[in-house]
């Protein structure tokens, strides 16, 4: 009888999901018939058993099982199946694995065989897996800066920060080791901040009078270049002020809370008589009366109304009118609600006031609607601002009186480096003629500043790509580091933090400054009067970023890059031992593993 034909084998194969396994069955047994000398058509060839194993192993790739057992045989001439002998067999030394035999099973003696591997059918092995090297850091090909700086003719060493260029660190995670850090889901509270703090760094404009919008085109004509820009426009349009009325709702709908309780405060006064649950009724019933809804209703409605109000209690206004959708559940449930987050509210409450009102300087617009005219308490750039764990936020210049500087601290805040044109005229030192400036060095795919032909992936969040502000504030640390970047978002591993931007100069002895290009074409940015926020990033012995160059449209960039940051943490890098080397003092990292910390 053919092998192949058999339902019982059939189904086998159908719960493994082999289809090879009825072919390699019917290869196996011809094997076992030319051994013996025989064939099918004669009389003396052997009664085959298909005996079925299996093992317990670790994991899946696991050649030796732990523990063995037989699950059963089949008769290969019937095609029925066998009952199983009275002791079941058991083979540890075995893997998993079907195995076609000439014993009978009511036969069968494990003694008999030699402790050895046997030749397996019908088993599928897995491929030996290449072992991947960690990827290499983005400019391998360029020369390396991490050497002993050049002495200047005064005798003396600069200050510098390195690029960490020879780290190999990874742009993403090693998939062999993924399993290996378990991850918690973040909880509700978590996702209730996170999303605030992701609203708060988009370019959402609310405004209180959002007002019907008309296309200035038809846009039933198609869907045409210009149709499909007249849609997008139109979309968002209709965003913000969907955005700013879901706001206004909340708004009205957490001081709704505040008049019922004042009002029900009142009707206990005028009537004492009646008890709390009594006066409450008889407000609620006066509000069914206006709302025209049911009392069960309101009562369900009021559970989350409650749950704006004592979010915007703790954690502000700002801190409620960007909860955007997520608080709508988020308070329904109340899964969290209690004391933590309460006071996770209130430490993060002048924080998000400084991102409002420094983002979104119209959004107190909204609160005209309850008759509240507040102004913004904050204005200007927003690290301008130091946070504090308690209390209101500083001006970056009061962080720094302590330095005794005759003009005080002075510092300008630039999104691009600003070239010295009296060392360099008009050639920026950082553009390398050697590199094509329409190819990316790292993907070779196509760089372009115009987001509709860049090709280049490598940091999209930064270049080639839509940029937001970057979800980072300057805050006062607790270990006396003065100031420091904390990560308001999460920033997963190989993601572009921020560019190291300031004043393209060279020549400066004695001072902090960042060291770029290479030998025969160097450069230094100074951030002492103009920079952005990574002029405050503190140094690190254990960092969770790095300095890295990336080469965009044929110009040297230095660009901060994250190890896998997570929200509230500090942003750190490696200053690189040359720069320790040139100072006295002592490191305040705080690491187990910190270089410096035994200094005078």
């Amino acid at each position: 009888m053919d092998c192949t034909a058999l339902p019982l084998v059939l189904q086998l194969a159908s719960i493994l999901q082999n289809p090879s396994f009825p072919a390699q069955l019917t290869s196996a047994v011809q094997a076992v018939r030319r051994q013996k000398g025989t064939s099918e058509e004669g009389n003396d060839y052997p009664q085959l058993h298909l005996r079925i194993e299996a093992s317990v192993v670790t994991d899946q790739t696991t050649s030796k099982g732990e523990s063995g057992l037989v699950l059963g045989y089949i008769d290969l001439r019937s095609g029925q199946v066998v009952p199983l002998p009275p002791t079941p067999v058991s083979t540890p030394d075995s893997s998993s694995h079907t195995e076609v035999t000439t014993n009978s099973p009511d036969t069968y003696d494990p003694h008999n065989h030699p402790h050895k591997r046997r030749k397996t059918t019908s088993t599928l092995r897995p491929a030996k897996v290449a072992t991947i090297p960690q990827n290499a850091s983005i400019n391998d090909d360029r020369e390396s800066l991490d050497s002993e700086p050049p002495t200047n003719p005064r005798g003396n060493r600069p200050s510098i920060r390195q690029v960490h260029s020879d780290t190999r660190f990874p742009q993403r995670k090693n998939p062999r080791q993924e399993y290996l850090m378990p991850v918690l889901e973040p909880t509700s509270a978590d996702k209730l901040i996170a999303g605030i703090w992701r609203q708060l760094h988009s370019p959402v404009k609310l405004s209180r009078l959002p007002s019907i919008i008309q296309p200035n085109t038809d846009i039933r004509t198609g869907v045409s270049l210009e149709v499909f820009r007249e849609i997008n426009t139109l979309c968002l349009k209709y965003y913000n002020p969907s955005q700013s009325s879901r706001a206004l709702e909340m708004i009205v709908q957490a001081y709704w809370v505040e008049c019922f309780e004042a009002r029900v405060a009142v009707v206990r006064l005028e009537k004492p008589h009646l008890s709390a649950t009594d006066a409450r009724m008889m407000v609620l019933k006066e509000a069914c009366v206006v709302l025209n809804w049911k009392e069960k209703d309101l009562r369900n409605r009021m559970a989350i109304w409650r749950g704006y109000k004592e979010i915007k209690d703790t954690g502000g206004w700002a801190c409620l009118v960007f909860a955007s959708t997520g608080i709508y559940r988020f308070c329904k449930y109340r899964t969290e609600f209690g004391e933590g987050l309460f006071s996770r509210l209130r430490h993060l409450r002048s924080s998000f006031e400084v991102a409002a009102d420094t983002l979104h300087p119209g959004w107190r617009d909204l609160l005209q609607v309850i008759r509240q005219d507040t102004s913004g308490a904050y204005h200007g750039h927003p690290h301008e601002w130091v946070t504090v764990s308690e209390g209101t936020a500083l001006p970056l210049a009061l962080t720094y009186e302590h330095l005794d500087l005759p003009r005080g601290f002075q510092y300008h805040f630039v999104d691009e480096c600003v070239l010295d044109t009296a060392v360099f005229g008009t050639q920026d030192p950082r553009r390398v003629p050697e590199l094509d400036p329409d190819v990316c060095l790292v993907c070779k795919a196509r760089q372009s500043d115009e987001i509709e032909k860049n090709q280049c992936l490598c940091f999209p969040a930064w270049f080639g790509g839509v940029r937001h502000p970057v979800p980072v504030q300057v805050f006062r640390t607790s270990t006396g580091k003065n100031n420091g970047v904390i990560a308001r978002c999460n920033f997963d591993r190989g993601t572009v933090i921020g560019e190291f931007t300031g004043l393209i100069t060279n020549g400066i002895e004695g001072v902090d400054v960042m060291l770029g290009g290479s030998r025969g074409r160097t450069y230094q940015i100074y951030q002492g009067n103009m920079g952005n926020f990574t002029r405050f990033i503190n140094h690190s012995c254990r960092p969770n970023s790095q300095f890295q160059r990336f080469y965009w449209r044929g110009m040297e960039r230095i660009i901060v890059v994250s190890r896998g940051i997570m929200a509230g943490s500090e942003i750190t890098v490696d200053y690189s031992d040359t720069y320790w080397r040139q100072l006295s003092k002592k490191c305040l990292c705080g690491e187990s593993c910190c270089r410096f910390a035994d200094r005078g």
